[in-house]
């Protein structure tokens, strides 16, 4: 019966904890880097090369939509199982 909630927790948890930025950005050296800090530094002063960072975008996204795919069924069951039908 909790499975539904547990996915629900489960997606949002891994969203917001994937697309963490501003820890990263401080807490990361240049040895050690996070996907959305590497592709900060394709950004440079003298241009953008916009394809490098638009395929990187999609590289760092893939992880999350195929994860929230795999268990979009225990998401929308976990979000609306508290509702209530008028009785």
């Amino acid at each position: 019966m909790a499975t539904p909630g547990i996915a629900s927790t489960a997606i949002l948890s891994f969203i917001f904890s994937w697309n963490e930025f501003l820890f990263a950005l401080l807490l990361t050296r240049q040895k050690v880097q996070t996907a959305p800090i590497g592709v900060l530094n394709f950004i440079v002063f003298e241009k953008m090369n916009w394809g490098v960072i638009a395929a990187g975008a999609i590289v760092i996204a893939l992880p999350v939509i195929f994860f929230g795919i795999a268990i979009r069924k225990y998401y929308v069951k976990g979000l609306t199982q508290g509702g209530l039908a008028g009785d």
